[in-house]
């Protein structure tokens, strides 16, 4: 998710689709207007009532920028929702940003404020500094050899840093509000391919924001507005050539569940794990556009069909709830408007997880994660 530019700049709807964007938000992003006023099912009387621990892969720190920002009270407030809810473990990132944003930030802003916590966070890097550098790229129309050795050269200092990989990145990514710009590479463009193979030679996973469009659609309503196309193409053959330019590139595709456009259903997710080996989906327990494809019942139970391809691909789903954590410095943004969904999108992946097979539960709460991302390597957990 890509995030406005600054602490004093409010979201302002586009006036001609506020509407629409207000429902995009509530139903792709499980904003808290939506999610409460949908009595979620309780606990209580759910296949596996035991409390499950968990790690959650997808985590964004929002300290603000220059003299007033503040992650050390972010990390703090990530610690006591951990400590409510039964998370051993987070993996922070920053958000997917674009050249010419002000202040860009990467990991650099918040690593400090982890020191105190030992292993309890693991931190992804990237965001501010190599998505901008493959939207440039883009726009340049051409890879410089002096751009891909600086790209090179960064991604490799992420590493060294200790980071377990690269997120979040984002190839193709919506404008839902003002100033939240629209942005499009194909997903086989020859900066990810070179992350790729980075991140295989050092056996590190890519975060993967990509917004499926598997076939070529008019926008709708919703996304009628500029700075979105009005026509968007058909993007998956190139994350197909991705995924099959290095196998040992782990890449988890951010937001499973809660897709767009309808596009990302339970049958592409079977082709596609079936055929990519090194492909893995974070789940984001919010109730998306699509809700078709939301593994969730009304009743707070797994769909027959979400099941069928969990237990088919047991090692392949970790949560990801995309939750953001907010510095009471940043009074007003995106910020601040998406991190009210966190609490809602933690109490539905405890209903998910406590709907699953016990085994099962363990495997894509905590089991998985500690493996694809290499977190025993990285200090163990509490």
């Amino acid at each position: 998710m890509k995030f406005g530019t600054g602490n004093k700049k409010s979201i302002s709807l586009r006036p001609a689709h506020d509407r629409y964007v207000w429902f995009a938000l509530v139903g792709a992003l499980g904003v808290v207007a939506g999610c409460l006023s949908q009595k979620l099912p309780s606990l209580p009387g759910l296949s596996n009532p035991e409390p499950i621990q968990w790690i959650d892969v997808h985590v964004h720190p929002i300290g603000g920028r220059g003299a007033t920002a503040d992650y050390g009270s972010v990390v703090r407030a990530a610690i006591s929702v951990m400590e409510e809810s039964g998370i051993v473990r987070m993996v922070l990132m920053p958000p997917p940003q674009i050249p010419g944003s002000r202040a860009p930030f990467d990991f650099e802003e918040f690593f400090p404020a982890l020191k105190s916590y030992g292993s309890r966070f693991a931190f992804l890097g990237g965001g501010g500094s190599l998505n901008p550098m493959i939207q440039e790229a883009d726009r340049n129309h051409s890879v410089s050899d002096a751009l891909r050795a600086r790209f090179e050269k960064r991604a490799v200092e992420i590493l060294q840093a200790g980071a377990a990989g690269f997120g979040e990145i984002s190839p193709h990514h919506l404008s839902l509000v003002s100033d939240h710009p629209y942005y499009s590479v194909p997903a086989d463009h020859p900066l990810l391919l070179a992350l790729a193979d980075i991140t295989a030679r050092h056996e590190a996973v890519i975060d993967f924001h990509f917004d499926l469009v598997a076939q070529d659609i008019n926008a709708p309503g919703w996304l009628a507005s500029p700075p979105n196309p009005t026509v968007f193409k058909n993007n998956l053959v190139g994350f197909e050539r991705l995924l099959a330019h290095n196998r040992r590139a782990k890449i988890v595709w951010a937001h499973a569940g809660s897709d767009m456009f309808g596009h990302w259903t339970v049958s592409l997710s079977r082709k596609l794990l079936g055929q990519n080996a090194n492909l893995y989906m974070s789940l984001r327990l919010a109730p998306g556009r699509a809700p078709q494809n939301h593994p969730l019942t009304a009743e707070g139970q797994v769909k027959p069909e979400w099941l069928m391809l969990l237990n088919e691909f047991p090692s392949r789903f970790v949560i990801g709830g995309d939750q953001m954590f907010v510095s009471p410095t940043v009074q007003q943004g995106p910020g601040t408007f998406f991190a009210q969904r966190a609490g809602p999108v933690r109490q539905r992946t405890r209903i998910f997880l406590a709907a699953l097979p016990h085994n099962l539960a363990r495997q894509i709460a905590r089991d998985n994660a500690t493996q694809i991302y290499r977190l025993k390597d990285q200090g163990g957990l509490p």
